[in-house]
């Protein structure tokens, strides 16, 4: 397997999310049956100088690619789609051996989420701002199972009857705040692994120090500006 292919796991998520995974593993089939099927019609066509089919065997593959993460191929089928249209016969011949070799890479990445069923990993948002939580729910929403809780006391509740495999945690909560809602999960023999990050509004020097002497495993500065950020401070919890 090499792990320079590039697969968008969103993509097979959101595609979950319509049909579950018996739908995620048809439409990869049917991707792994066609699009060799899709390459050979671009190579014949280009070579009997019918550019026309060229455009829909590329526009074919575009779709497709997209439908499954596919990342670099949909990058390649849109360019030989655009070479096509713009005449540009002799730009599509190494490009269609790229989109060939990638192929080959990615193939045995989406064999094995065929055989792997998806299991959305589950994000507990503890938030009283409902804006934020809001903005917190488009970003995560494609990849994870999203709970939300507006006060300490609703979240500690929520968290020992569906557990997280992660928690976002603002700081300044009212009544309960963010802290002593840590220390409680910290003392709790079920909860004191989970990872919890951070949101908080008080993004100054040392914070960041502060925070994680009082448990917290990460933190990311309100208002979340850039997606991610905190994809990416949960990814790193996650692994």
């Amino acid at each position: 397997m090499d792990s320079s292919a590039k697969l968008d796991e969103s993509a097979c998520v959101r595609i979950f999310r319509i049909g579950g995974n018996e739908l995620v593993g048809e439409l990869i089939a049917l991707f792994l049956s066609h699009s060799p099927l899709r390459i050979a019609d671009a190579r014949a066509a280009l070579k009997s100088g019918d550019l026309k089919a060229v455009t829909l065997a590329a526009h074919s593959l575009k779709s497709s690619c997209a439908n499954i993460g596919a990342v670099r191929m949909r990058e390649q089928a849109v360019r030989i789609e655009r070479l096509a249209g713009q005449g540009d016969a002799a730009a599509i011949a190494p490009l269609l051996g790229e989109i060939e070799e990638e192929f080959a890479r990615v193939r045995p990445l989406l064999e094995a989420r065929r055989t792997r069923p998806i299991q959305l990993r589950r994000i507990a948002v503890v938030e009283d701002n409902p804006d934020n939580r809001l903005l917190v729910r488009a970003i995560l929403g494609d990849l994870y199972e999203v709970h939300e809780y507006e006060t300490g006391p609703e979240a500690l509740e929520g968290l020992r009857k569906h557990r997280p495999d992660l928690v976002l945690l603002d700081v300044s909560l009212p009544g309960m705040d963010g802290i002593a809602v840590l220390s409680i999960i910290r003392a709790d023999g079920d909860m004191r692994a989970l990872p919890v990050i951070a949101l908080t509004a008080h993004a100054m020097a040392g914070d960041r120090e502060k925070l994680l002497e009082a448990g917290f495993d990460d933190y990311v500065a309100k208002p979340i500006m850039e997606e991610d950020v905190l994809l990416g401070a949960i990814a790193k919890r996650l692994g």
